[in-house]
Parts: C-alpha cells; sequence; structure tokens
C-alpha cells in the first residue's frame, strides 16, 4: 500500500475522517478564530456543511475514475474494482440473518481503503 499512497493522499485541509484526526482538530482553530474577534467586539458569522452519510453514497465508478485521473497505476484501480465487486453486506435483525446482498456504492468508513481491514459487518468474498 506504501508505493500507491501518493494516489490515496487527501488535501492537508481535510479534517474528518483521517487517522490521529476528529473533531478537536477543527474546533480548536475555529475557537481561537471566535475568540480573537469576539474579544475585539466584532460579529462573527459561521457556516457550517453537514456532510449527512457521505462514505454511504460514494458511487465506486466514480471513485475508480478519480484515481485513474490522479495517475494512478491501471494494474491498481483493477485491484480496487476486482474487490469492491465482490463487496458483500447483510443485516441482523433480533438474531436472525437476512441473505447477503451486493453493496454498489458507499465505502466503509476509517481509509480511503478501510475494506482491506476485517469488519464483521462487511465480508468480501473471494
Amino acid at each position: 500500500m506504501d508505493k500507491f499512497n501518493e494516489f490515496l493522499a487527501s488535501s492537508h485541509l481535510q479534517i474528518g475522517f483521517k487517522k490521529n484526526l476528529g473533531c478537536a482538530s477543527g474546533l480548536f482553530p475555529m475557537q481561537n478564530t471566535v475568540d480573537y474577534f469576539t474579544s475585539k467586539n466584532t460579529p462573527v458569522y459561521i457556516a457550517t456543511v453537514y456532510a449527512s452519510k457521505t462514505f454511504d453514497r460514494v458511487d465506486h465508478k466514480v471513485l475508480f475514475q478519480k484515481l485513474v485521473n490522479r495517475g494512478a497505476p491501471r494494474c491498481f484501480v483493477w485491484v480496487l474494482r476486482s474487490r469492491y465487486g465482490k463487496l458483500v453486506s447483510s443485516v441482523r435483525w433480533n438474531g436472525v440473518l437476512v441473505q447477503n446482498f451486493g453493496v454498489n456504492c458507499g465505502v466503509r468508513q476509517g481509509g480511503i481503503l478501510s475494506l482491506f481491514h476485517s469488519c464483521s459487518t462487511y465480508m468480501l468474498m473471494s
């Protein structure tokens, strides 16, 4: 994976969904800015964006095309496409397991390639 990190890097301005970063990393500079301007009796206006279920709505085809556009080697994109193409999930309700269904969009939270990590609610079928 180290070989392909350059194609998977996100903006240094992104705070969410990154290892060792969280809400506090984003709130600290905002709080300092608000404190500075309010200490000078200047009004402060804040606009926020809430990206609900962002990871659930990622279109796999768009994701792979973005990697190609970044210049990622086609063999690397092919491996990802192959793994995502075999991604299935299921639902357990009151101890009853529903039949598996294919996952056509969305990526697991925790990282761009989090599908390589084990998770009991997602399975990769070989």
